[in-house]
């Protein structure tokens, strides 16, 4: 007698979004930078190999994620203009930044989550790829590697003294300040 119900099932596959809701529910609730792809795969109700195959790694998965709920690349994109093409505008660039940061769902979690990256010995890797491929690079191709460092050191610098550290230099600005101080540090 032989098994119908073996092997691939029937129409689309939903395994790819369920695992990416479950992702993004993890990040949420801050705990995404400490899940494994076993702990991921389990909780769906798949093998944990399905992570590697829709993704190519649990730090892809990581970083698909936060890119749909906060993304940086699109933010690089609406900094270039209408049709997300033309050289990177720093001042529509710090804009853009503090709209995703000042915002009042995805402000304190993309805080929080740095919070935890910063806590633990290598969870940083999770997104290191998808920063340095969607926000570096471009900065890179648009003002130079030695400008871009300079550009991606005064972001970094900014958004953690502001919003994860909450230091009272930073985060006592309003937003107009904010905005003043980071684009006179990316220019």
């Amino acid at each position: 007698m032989v098994n119908k119900s073996a092997g691939r099932p029937r129409g689309p596959s939903t395994v790819r979004g369920r695992l990416l809701q479950a992702a993004q529910e993890h990040f949420e609730r801050g705990d995404l930078a400490a899940l494994s792809s076993r702990r991921l795969a389990a909780e769906v109700g798949v093998s944990h190999t399905l992570v590697n195959y829709h993704f190519g790694s649990r730090d892809e998965l990581v970083a698909t994620a936060i890119a749909l709920r906060a993304a940086p690349h699109d933010v690089i994109a609406l900094s270039r203009g209408r049709d997300g093409h033309g050289p990177i505008d720093p001042s529509r660039l710090a804009h853009g930044i503090l709209a995703v940061w000042e915002h009042p769902e995805h402000g304190p979690r993309l805080a929080h989550f740095a919070r935890r990256l910063a806590s633990r010995d290598g969870s940083a890797a999770s997104i290191t790829a998808y920063i340095q491929a969607s926000v570096y690079e471009p900065l890179v191709d648009d003002f130079g590697r030695e400008q871009a460092r300079r550009m991606a050191v005064a972001i970094v610098g900014f958004l953690f003294g502001r919003y994860v550290l909450a230091l009272p230099m930073f985060a006592g600005l309003s937003r107009d300040d904010a905005g003043r101080l980071l684009l006179s540090m990316i220019r």
